[in-house]
């Protein structure tokens, strides 16, 4: 009876602190932040507390406005209040009122932030300071080089005027020279200490990822005052490559209700960033480095070896090569320096990043990003620069170029394996991803797209409409002009003949691959320029329901998939036919069962013979994209199974 008693008090005296406890008090707005014609009536509520509220952007507090009465806002402005009871606050909220803005198709985003955090002349953080060596025009010492972290409050509005993201957040500034122009790049970090641990919305789409906890607003880096979309738009013409690299979406900002100018939204390259664009990667689990072996997230000592190795071990030997290959994603890697080469980067050397999971084996692979001094950046004729010579400069001796920069790539370039695909590869992208065509495309689209919106952005940082759109001209004439300057450059470096023009087509359900990159069907026949001493290869791939008849244009064998075409004369033409074809055994012999990308037992996948016959395998064929495997002399029972699998013991 005792005891019973004892732990009746034990409840009653939990329940009375449970009761005494304080539960903050929500501050709610009538009506909710938005886009207003006309001067708008906000009221306040929050029963049983005191709320206190800014205009400024500022954090409110007890010092601030006592909130009395409806508030009548006649211009942008960012209301933040928050609700005091028995002497404690609740809650930071905040609403932006946008009113009598000019409509847009854009995403808006408003930060309301403290104005003397970064306006205060001595210690705001978009200023100068009093600690800056003015005599230097990168101006050491300014304010803005700072890596403080700030809070501020983030309001996300779709183009549609939704507001999708609305919670205290993380400020730093972004970027590097850049900082010196007057719009700053920043970055907004999502912390659980500040409100939301993420930012929930799809803001690049539903191709994008679905949520982040950083996001980038950046001023166009060095084509501030420029073209305002360069590194998007180079970044944009390898959305199918096999390379990390930010997505982009240009969006008007403003800051306590005053207008920013446009920023492209970027994601910001880190730990998440590699985890959300690599499938598998745990993110506390990478080794990421930048610059020269500096550091950013694990450990440096893998790359420190194998660029021992190479320093000791001529890749011009095959299993030199090879061993480099188990160590680094060098197909990824020779993508980037074609991309960087094409573009002609002159800020490519060292402004790199680079990745590895860290795992047995975790390859390394290189992100794409800040290419903004590609593409005529400083200079209307860049197009004709030879970028290659500049990539694989031996001696810089200092930036742009230092040795350490083109060290590897001048490492694997001894290689004849790795030399003669590179310029094959370098053809393949000039033939499509970098064919003029799709660049001025590209062109017009990020320019079409900013065209409306553009004027705003100008005024608001007094920026020259003509030069912006001599900006976009120098775009246009690069994309044209470039790919012939290009190919020169390559012929003048190796030893690759004269060049020589390669035309594909098809009839008929299927596809044809030029050297399994270029795929070509019956919809848009196929013209490139190749090299004379480069074979092509090219192969087939008929469609589901169709097989393969012949070749025209070339005498070839009917049986032959794949042909290695020397390309001797000026033009070369071919065309593989396809027909309508129902294999008896189509829908009998069927794939029962598949496991792609396991990391636990390898890549496999199960046949089963339903019919009623022994079937034998030889000379079929399982293929991807990418992988072709002809099946030996096997055969499956009639209702039976048979493994193909990429590894037998697992």
């Amino acid at each position: 009876m005792k005891k019973a008693t004892f732990t009746g008090l034990l409840l009653l005296a939990s329940l009375l602190l449970f009761a005494q406890k304080e539960v903050p008090i929500d501050v709610e707005f009538q009506p909710n932040g938005g886009f207003f014609r006309e001067s708008v009536e906000v009221q306040l509520s929050a029963p049983g507390g005191t709320i206190f509220y800014t205009l400024d952007g500022s954090t409110p507090t007890r010092r601030s406005e006592k909130y009395k009465k409806p508030l009548r806002i006649a211009k942008s402005t960012v209301l933040r209040a928050v609700a005091y009871h028995n002497g404690k606050p609740g809650k930071l909220y905040a609403h932006t009122y946008f009113v009598r803005e000019p409509e847009t198709n854009f995403p808006v985003i408003s930060l309301g932030i403290a104005p003397s955090l970064l306006f205060d002349p001595v210690k705001g953080l978009f200023m100068a300071g009093n600690r800056v060596e003015n005599d230097d025009w990168k101006k050491p010492g300014a304010n803005f080089w700072t890596r403080q972290e700030i809070p501020m409050q983030v309001e996300i509005f779709e183009s549609d005027g939704r507001c999708v993201h609305n919670s205290l957040s993380g400020f730093r500034l972004f970027g590097g020279m850049s900082r010196l122009f007057p719009q700053k790049s920043m970055t907004i970090v999502a912390r659980e200490r500040y409100g939301a641990k993420k930012i929930d919305y799809p803001i690049f789409g539903e191709k994008g990822e679905k949520d982040f906890k950083f996001l980038v607003l950046r001023n166009s880096g060095s084509d501030w005052g420029k073209s305002h979309f360069r590194d998007a738009l180079m970044t944009g013409l390898l959305d199918d490559w096999d390379m990390e690299k930010q997505d982009c979406r240009p969006a008007h900002v403003y800051i306590n209700g005053k207008y920013w100018g446009i920023y492209n939204i970027r994601e910001k390259i880190n730990r998440y960033f590699i985890a959300d664009h690599s499938k598998g990667v745990d993110k506390d689990s990478i080794d990421l480095l930048e610059h020269n072996i500096i550091r950013r997230r694990g450990s440096s000592s893998h790359y420190r070896r194998m660029l021992d190795y190479i320093a000791k071990n001529s890749l011009r030997e095959p299993a030199n090569y090879a061993y480099i290959q188990s160590q680094m994603d060098v197909d990824n890697f020779m993508n980037y320096q074609i991309a960087q080469i094409f573009f002609d980067n002159q800020d490519a050397g060292g402004n790199i990043k680079y990745w590895r999971p860290r795992t047995p084996d975790g390859r390394w692979r290189w992100v794409m990003f800040d290419t903004d001094w590609g593409f005529g950046l400083h200079d209307g004729h860049a197009y004709k620069n030879n970028s290659l010579a500049f990539h694989t400069e031996p001696n810089g001796p200092s930036w742009p170029n230092p040795p350490w920069s083109t060290f590897l790539f001048r490492s694997l370039l001894e290689n004849e394996a790795f030399q003669r695909q590179f310029v094959t590869r370098f053809a393949d992208h000039l033939n499509t991803t970098f064919h003029p065509g799709r660049v001025e495309r590209k062109i017009d689209e990020l320019y079409q797209h900013l065209r409306p919106e553009m004027g705003r952005h100008l005024q608001r940082w007094r920026l020259s409409e003509e030069e912006w759109h001599t900006q976009v001209n120098v775009l246009r004439t690069f994309a044209n002009e470039r790919p012939y300057y290009t190919r020169l450059h390559l012929m003048d470096r190796f030893n690759t003949g004269g060049m020589r023009t390669l035309q594909v087509s098809v009839e008929g359900g299927g596809s044809v691959l030029v050297n399994n990159y270029v795929n070509v069907n019956g919809n848009l026949p196929f013209e490139g320029e190749y090299f004379e001493n480069l074979p092509v290869k090219i192969k087939i791939v008929p469609h589901n329901g169709y097989r393969f008849v012949r070749w025209e244009g070339m005498e070839v064998p009917a049986d032959m998939r794949e042909l290695t075409l020397k390309l001797t004369e000026k033009v070369t033409s071919i065309k593989a036919v396809f027909e309508k074809y129902e294999h008896p055994l189509a829908g009998k012999v069927i794939i029962n069962e598949i496991s792609a990308n396991n990391r636990q037992s390898g890549d496999w996948l199960e046949l089963f013979n339903s019919s009623k016959e022994q079937v034998n395998l030889q000379g079929w064929i399982l293929s991807d994209l990418k992988n072709e495997f002809v099946f030996p002399n096997v055969d499956i029972a009639p209702n039976d199974y048979l493994v193909v699998c990429e590894d037998i013991n697992k």
